[in-house]
């Protein structure tokens, strides 16, 4: 946040009823707020970025400020000791307006399509806010506290940046000169901390079947990987936690992600979290494929890392191959598409191998992936469960059984012309392969539970 944030605000907001002693009253004023931020950092960063994870815990953070407050030798610059600390509050982590949708669990993202165009997207829509910030200035540095947490500083220099406002709630912003000054800034701020569905309500919101998410836990369960495929809002990251959740507690599991957003019980299960770490200093990075390398002297029999975007996929075959069941999601448009995207990210990995020997170590890795949907209505779908089966080099082909699907039948409209309601149905499509079958029952899964998937003909000593 800029050091005079706080004047600047009150003089557009106030005009010419500041004074000029103001000026050194917030000279003094922002001095005492860096030196609190650096305190709070040194000190209290992992409790703070707990705090902010609740609205309900905003109390705690304000008594640290009153242990500060009580440690250093101030005055209070004309301020109540409480009216000081509540400042001090709003000024360090306070979001102004955005506070009651940030904290509001309906909320899914805000988007500011500049400092006076804010709007709001939940599970049943998106709508405009007539709430607005007082001016560009105030929202430049609303926006820029909101970096600051995450360790990002926007300014001239670096004017596009990704952050996070506290574990799993990420944060994007760009301001001038990549956009243009009258917008102020544009942002938006998305609410990815997993939620846990239980299979009872997946199944009630019409998500996936009984038996469809009974093949998925029972693949991963067995040493099976998965890939979950999907857009941005899809719901991957809940589908992770939700199959996380369901796997034996024997099993041992390492959980790679960007900012923590799976809250699965890790004293409930075997679990460690990790996180990646970006630097100025490339020699501080911590990157997935490090921490993927890392998973492997874990002993892990599950590694999930939460989502692949770049040469880590390539780590992430490579650990697939080697006997280690993994959980990832990624942005694809169908099942298939989502194998041609990861052979593109680990072409990045510039490896002396050719294309189609990488696909067919990919393939090996994901026998199953999952293709999953926002639809217009803002219901989420498992599209396709489907298996791999191999690779046509000559017609570089992708080809397999599609097990199950969902099918769109209608679309309903409400009286005012916009979609109400998209009417489908799941259906199972395919019996799972021979192949696959034999896997599970080497890797210790009931033949009764592979009879249900497998169907009839299955035959237990065919390989």
């Amino acid at each position: 946040m800029s050091d005079k944030s706080i004047y600047d605000l009150l003089k557009e907001m106030n005009g010419d009823q500041i004074k000029e002693e103001a000026n050194y009253q917030d000279e003094k004023y922002s001095e005492l707020l860096e030196e609190l931020r650096s305190w709070l950092s040194n000190n209290y960063s992992n409790e703070l970025l707990r705090l902010l994870d609740n609205e309900n815990t905003k109390d705690n953070i304000r008594d640290l400020i009153r242990v500060f407050l009580n440690e250093v030798e101030i005055d209070y610059y004309n301020y109540e000791f409480e009216n000081l600390v509540n400042k001090l509050f709003d000024d360090l982590v306070g979001f102004a307006f955005l506070e009651n949708y940030i904290y509001d669990d309906r909320i899914e993202e805000i988007n500011g399509n500049s400092w006076c165009d804010i709007e709001i997207v939940s599970n049943n829509g998106w709508y405009k806010l007539k709430e607005k910030f007082a001016s560009k200035r105030h929202a430049i540095n609303i926006i820029r506290k909101m970096m600051r947490l995450g360790g990002v500083i926007l300014d001239e220099k670096q004017p596009i940046g990704d952050s996070y406002i506290s574990s799993g709630t990420r944060i994007s912003a760009i301001i001038s000169p990549i956009i243009d000054e009258d917008v102020g800034v544009t942002f938006s701020i998305r609410k990815q901390k997993a939620k846990i569905f239980t299979l009872e309500e997946l199944v009630e919101l019409n998500t996936c079947t009984k038996d469809e998410f009974r093949l998925l836990q029972t693949c991963l369960q067995h040493g099976i990987s998965i890939g979950i495929a999907g857009s941005t809002s899809s719901g991957k990251t809940s589908d992770i936690a939700s199959l996380i959740s369901t796997m034996a507690h024997e099993k041992r599991i390492f959980v790679i992600e960007d900012t923590r957003e799976t809250f699965v019980d890790s004293l409930d299960k075997r679990v460690i979290f990790v996180k990646t770490r970006d630097s100025d200093e490339k020699d501080r990075d911590v990157s997935a494929s490090n921490l993927l390398k890392t998973a492997l002297r874990y002993h892990p029999d599950i590694i999930v890392p939460a989502e692949i975007r770049d040469q880590a996929a390539l780590t992430a075959v490579e650990a697939g191959r080697t006997g280690h069941a993994i959980l990832t999601g990624l942005h694809a448009n169908s099942a298939i598409e989502a194998y041609d995207r990861i052979l593109s990210m680990c072409m990045m990995g510039k490896r002396d191998i050719s294309e189609d020997l990488l696909m067919k170590f990919i393939l090996s890795a994901f026998p199953i992936m999952v293709f999953k949907a926002q639809l217009p209505d803002y219901s989420r779908k498992y599209m396709e469960v489907f298996e791999v089966l191999g690779y046509e080099k000559s017609s570089k082909k992708i080809y397999g059984n599609t097990l199950y699907r969902y099918i769109v039948k209608d679309t309903l409209f409400d009286s005012d012309g916009k979609i109400a309601k998209v009417e489908g149905e799941h259906i199972r499509v395919n019996p799972i392969s021979h192949s696959l079958a034999n896997k599970l029952l080497r890797n210790g899964c009931s033949k009764e539970t592979i009879d249900f998937f497998a169907g009839d003909g299955w035959d237990e000593y065919e390989h």
